[in-house]
């Protein structure tokens, strides 16, 4: 079964845990999630927070692959107020049905206990199945 492990970064701390955690998890495809507007860190602590607090979608940039042909998707998502931050709302959105997925929520303390069941039940709306949920803490 193919790999394959996205990921959004909008100030590079989920990137390097993404390329870190990748490396032993060796997926057979790696992409980055871009939104269609870049966002100021002023924005993400302001307006880019609240929308994730009331779970919103952000435009982002079609994907360069195509989550039919994998078996298992990983999402890497920076947790923006305790949620999963826009963009990584609009992936879930996208999820095909049939998928394993595997969470990584990434944050500044290393916990999404607030976001976890709320994340894992939109996923599985999706018609998948979350196979691993993990926190990582980025510094």
């Amino acid at each position: 079964m193919k790999k394959l492990a996205l990921y959004y970064s909008a100030d590079e701390n989920t990137k390097e845990m993404a390329k870190t955690k990748v490396k032993e998890l060796k997926p057979d495809a790696f992409a980055e999630i871009k939104e269609v507007k870049q966002r100021s860190k002023f924005n993400i602590m302001t307006a880019g927070r609240l929308e994730a607090m009331r779970q919103k979608k952000a435009e982002i940039e079609p994907l360069d692959v195509d989550m039919n042909e994998y078996g298992t998707i990983m999402i890497f998502m920076p947790l923006w107020g305790g949620n999963p931050a826009p963009a990584m709302n609009s992936v879930i959105e996208m999820l095909p049905r049939g998928k394993s997925v595997e969470l990584y929520m990434t944050s500044p303390n290393g916990k999404s206990a607030n976001s976890a069941d709320n994340t894992t039940n939109e996923v599985q709306k999706r018609g998948s199945l979350v196979t691993k949920y993990v926190d990582l803490k980025v510094v």
